[in-house]
């Protein structure tokens, strides 16, 4: 039986707490064979980290720069834009996103979704701020 939880200093993650997937073994697993991660090497106080519900992150870097999760695209009406996110992990991405006011007329769409980054298109008659969230796809492999 692999060992599937550890809380700790994990060899190859530092101090966090791990959960591993069925088979793998968390003492010394791939990355992506975790299903929990609460250390993804940065530092700060607005990151996010690995697992199952994972937000990825949409700026990168260390300390005062750390990942956050949310970006705001202003988009000129009728038009698109591309909001950009880190390739985080191995899986497609989700988009999701909310236009305020929520009262303004229109709509607005992603599509072309790839690893880093969405092509988001306004069809309203105005210019709009769309704030969006990028969260990982769950594949069959990583259910339990």
């Amino acid at each position: 039986m692999a060992n599937r939880v550890l809380l700790g200093n994990r060899s190859a993650g530092g101090y966090g707490l791990y959960v591993s997937r069925l088979t793998s073994n968390v003492l010394d697993c791939a990355n992506d064979k975790l299903m929990f991660n609460t250390n993804s090497g940065e530092t700060g106080s607005n990151f996010v980290s690995a697992g199952h519900f994972q937000l990825v992150p949409v700026s990168g870097g260390t300390g005062s720069s750390a990942p956050v999760t949310t970006s705001t695209t202003t988009v000129p009406a009728n038009s698109t834009a591309t909001p950009t996110y880190q390739n985080y992990a191995s899986s497609t991405v989700l988009m999701w996103g909310v236009s305020a006011p929520i009262s303004t007329p229109g709509s607005y769409a992603y599509s072309s979704i790839g690893s880093t980054s969405a092509t988001l298109t306004n069809t309203n008659a105005s210019s709009r701020s769309i704030t969006s969230v990028a969260f990982n796809l769950l594949n069959s492999a990583a259910l339990f």
